[in-house]
């Protein structure tokens, strides 16, 4: 098995061609977590029209310190008043204010005021406590690009702007087998040589966060022609996962099906730990990929790995962010490759998790921590955090 590097393996990853992505309209309700398809421009400016942003009264800068009467009460909704010569206007949260206002003076702040005249202190500058129409964007600006991954922010931006369908992608549909003899369901009595398939139900639920349609399409035997078989017809899904039989034991066939199946193999070893076994193959437009059997390798390679391709392919333009971080000890480790530490970050300092002296076994370690850190040997870390 011919290694190569971290940074090589995600390189070749990110640069796979993009898959074809379909285009579908959704209720924006129903948009969160989706993929942007289009770039959105505003159909409106923000604030909509000139308003006011307390509830008070609106005064002309030179009649600020007078007792004026009041002309007028405007609410939200009203069409646009005027302000008469000589008065001021009691005036509401989000009302539209009328030419002339040059200041809204919350009510707590006036000096005095009843239901016909109202005096305001001096002190206050043109613009207080108005919102002025598209001072936060105009008419025709960009507001989402495509490829934006939408939050619900981007959901009450969108509603703002009376988006009530949304053009997105697709999502990828991910298929993902677990391998191996000693796998069984959960649910069933796991005798003393065997184990429960964590990996596939890890797989599809961290799948399923990120936005993907993921399935678990079942186990995959220890035999060459069947596992051939099971993936060949399992190619009508974008993405093939499968963990564990990717290494160079006497029943790890993950690589040689996929030969027989014509793949293009884009690697296979990765010189980082743990996780060295990782393989990443295609076939067509199809990605397949064969993860370590371990459920701390498999989870953490594929983060660091198998992730931002994903998110790449779905048209995710807005990689996932890594964080800078201190470590809070030295961190010796051995050999010139990348390290993935599970651990804790807090307040920008990373705690690998039992100093990094956990074996791979410890499935502990993932519950326990909330953050994976990229490490090759410096004090500072990149730290990712854990869905």
């Amino acid at each position: 098995m011919d290694l190569i590097s971290f940074q090589e393996a995600l390189k070749i990853g990110l640069n796979l061609p993009q898959m074809g992505l379909e285009v579908q309209k959704v209720p924006l309700q129903e948009a969160h977590g989706r993929i942007l398809a289009k770039d959105f421009y505003a159909k409106d400016p923000l604030p909509k029209a000139t308003n006011a942003a307390m509830d008070g009264f609106g005064f002309r800068l030179e009649d600020l310190g007078k007792s004026m009467p009041i002309g007028a009460t405007i609410y939200a909704g009203n069409p646009l008043a005027v302000l008469a010569p000589g008065t001021c206007l009691k005036i509401m949260t989000g009302a539209l204010v009328p030419d002339g206002v040059d200041v809204v003076v919350p009510l707590e702040q006036m000096q005095e005021y009843d239901d016909l005249n109202a005096t305001a202190p001096l002190g206050f500058k043109k613009g207080a406590n108005i919102r002025y129409e598209g001072e936060n964007f105009q008419a025709g600006d960009l507001l989402l690009k495509k490829g934006t991954p939408l939050k619900i922010g981007d959901i009450a931006l969108l509603a703002s702007q009376g988006c009530a369908t949304l053009s997105v992608y697709q999502k990828l549909k991910v298929g993902v087998f677990s391998s191996g003899d000693e796998v069984v369901g959960l649910g069933s009595a796991a005798q003393k040589h065997q184990v429960y398939d964590t990996n596939g139900v890890v797989l599809v639920a961290i799948l399923q966060h990120l936005g993907f349609e993921a399935t678990h399409l079942g186990h995959l035997p220890d035999h060459l022609k069947e596992q051939t078989k099971r993936l060949q017809e399992s190619l009508t899904h974008d993405v093939l996962i499968s963990s564990a039989g990717v290494s160079v034991g006497d029943k790890d066939h993950f690589k040689e099906a996929l030969l027989q199946m014509g793949a293009k193999i884009h690697y296979h070893g990765v010189n980082v730990k743990p996780g060295k076994p990782i393989l990443c193959a295609s076939v067509a437009d199809k990605l397949i990929f064969g993860m370590p059997g371990n459920p701390l390798s498999c989870v953490a390679t594929f983060l660091a790995l198998v992730r931002p391709v994903l998110c790449k392919q779905a048209g995710n333009n807005t990689p996932e962010p890594l964080i800078k971080a201190r470590l809070n000890s030295p961190l010796n480790v051995k050999g010139q490759r990348m390290h993935l530490v599970l651990g804790h970050l807090e307040n920008g300092v990373f705690t690998p998790y039992k100093d990094n002296t956990y074996g791979a076994g410890a499935i502990d370690a993932l519950s326990r921590s909330n953050g994976l850190a990229y490490f090759s040997g410096v004090t500072e870390v990149l730290v990712s955090l854990l869905p």
